[in-house]
């Protein structure tokens, strides 16, 4: 099957179901949604904030390795003079 029908049979299916929709569709967000979005922000940032404090000494020591290379190799340097 090429590419273009592959498009278009699959996109049939979704077209299907938006005609069954009714025209006019009114929304209702009620007080509690605001509420649990903001308990899954405030749960997405502890979590970050956890996982940050579990690998913390590897993250250091990746940084510390990445940015130090260049200061080791003078040491070694300075120490065979």
């Amino acid at each position: 099957m090429s590419y273009s029908r592959y498009l278009a049979a699959s996109s049939f299916v979704p077209a299907l179901f938006l005609l069954g929709l009714p025209g006019e569709t009114h929304f209702y967000i009620d007080p509690g949604t605001g509420s649990l979005v903001l308990q899954a922000v405030i749960g997405g940032l502890v979590g970050t904030l956890v996982a940050v404090k579990i690998f913390w000494s590897q993250i250091k020591g990746f940084f510390g390795r990445l940015f130090h290379v260049g200061k080791k190799r003078t040491e070694h340097e300075e120490h065979e003079d």
